[in-house]
């Protein structure tokens, strides 16, 4: 799959293999991506690290810069993981303090102690994964700028967050 950036802030999609495809275009410059297909993206909104990850892996075409979504993967998801964590977390407390966890407890001494530690057990291993997506990201991040992508993204009317 592959996303479309366009200045100022717009993220479209096409549902065709983004690597391969990027491996051609790198390869015959003069074929136009922007005869493909593309579709408002409803699940990836424009952001500067969007384009950070775009002006390191992308390609130009005539409206803006195309990557692969693989590129995009981790972009956001530590912190979507954290935040279902917390969600979680909200509504297992929730669960432990009402009337029917109480009377478990009593029948079973020791279930709401247990539930306890299966909820850390949880919360550490979604931690391990978030930091890897950061690691991941990171790793993504650190290839170097393709500094014509940038000039190309300016020359278009968009900003690059310097």
């Amino acid at each position: 799959m592959l996303y479309r950036i366009c200045p100022p802030a717009a993220v479209t999609w096409c549902d065709i293999p983004g690597g391969r495809t990027l491996d051609l275009v790198r390869e015959r410059p003069e074929a136009d991506l922007e005869n493909l297909p593309w579709l408002p993206a409803e699940a990836r909104g424009f952001s500067n690290d969007l384009l950070r990850i775009a002006v390191r892996h992308g390609v130009p075409t005539r409206a803006g810069i195309v990557l692969d979504v693989v590129h995009t993967l981790d972009l956001g998801r530590a912190d979507e993981l954290r935040s279902s964590q917390i969600r979680l977390d909200d509504a297992q407390a929730k669960l432990r303090a009402s009337t029917s966890m109480q009377m478990i407890e009593r029948m079973f001494p020791g279930s709401i102690g247990s539930g306890e530690r299966l909820d850390e057990d949880v919360r550490k291993a979604t931690e391990k994964v978030a930091r890897e997506a950061e690691q991941d990201l990171a790793e993504v991040l650190a290839a170097p700028v393709q500094p014509d992508l940038v000039a190309h993204w300016r020359r278009l009317g968009g900003h690059y967050p310097d």
